[in-house]
């Protein structure tokens, strides 16, 4: 006769499946744990490469970059934004100034390429001006180029000349009204000109100096005054 052999009890299920959820909670809490730490580090990381606080960023002292800027006055000493884009290529005196003439005279800017710049003559704007308020005295110049070369010239590079007085920059003024319109030279034939009316905003009493450059290599100019 077999003895009886006692028999382990049976494990509540009940239990088994609790131990489960308690490991399973457990090794997630762990989990969750090491995550937020490596989120933490990642939000705090080193603040070395933020810039200190109240130091201006490169764009803030840029003429024409950003709101906020502190930008030069115009030439009729009223302050104003500065002109944008490659208007305000050679205002700071880093470029070159290669020659200089006289209004109403011509002079070369680039091999096979001549400009001559007639004016000023004063005006007012009116009421469909741009970069301008209505009334806003100006002085109006005539650029005209001329290639003297025998290839044909993209003359587009020299619509935008720059005016300065006393080191001031005045801002250009677009007007319908004055014939300064938004546009920019075609491409010239060999012997072929073109004209183009430009407006500064600068009183009869300022004394303008018009730089005429290639705007795609703004670092040499030829300055036309009076």
């Amino acid at each position: 006769m077999t003895p009886d052999v006692p028999r382990p009890p049976r494990a509540c299920p009940h239990r088994t499946r609790l131990a489960g959820t308690l490991l399973l909670v457990l090794a997630l809490t762990g989990c969750a744990g090491g995550a937020g730490e490596e989120t933490t580090a990642a939000t705090t990381g080193p603040t070395g490469a933020s810039d200190p606080a109240g130091s201006p960023s490169p764009a803030a002292t840029t003429p024409g970059a950003a709101p906020g800027e502190t930008a030069p006055p115009a030439a009729n000493g009223t302050p104003t934004g500065a002109p944008s884009g490659n208007d305000v290529a050679p205002y700071d005196g880093t470029a070159t100034r290669d020659a200089g003439a006289r209004f109403g005279t011509s002079a070369a800017v680039a091999e096979g390429l001549e400009a001559r710049v007639d004016g000023p003559r004063h005006a007012t704007t009116g009421q469909r001006s741009v970069r301008a308020v209505p009334g806003t005295p100006v002085q109006v110049f005539t650029l005209t180029l001329t290639n003297t070369g025998d290839e044909p010239v993209d003359a587009v590079p020299w619509s935008f000349p720059v005016a300065l007085a006393g080191g001031e920059p005045a801002t250009p003024a677009f007007d319908e009204d004055l014939g300064a319109r938004m546009e920019t030279f075609p491409t010239l034939e060999p012997g072929g000109s073109a004209s183009l009316e430009v407006a500064f905003s600068a009183g009869p009493e300022a004394e303008l100096g018009v730089r005429v450059f290639d705007n795609t290599t703004p670092d040499h100019y030829v300055e036309f005054t009076d």
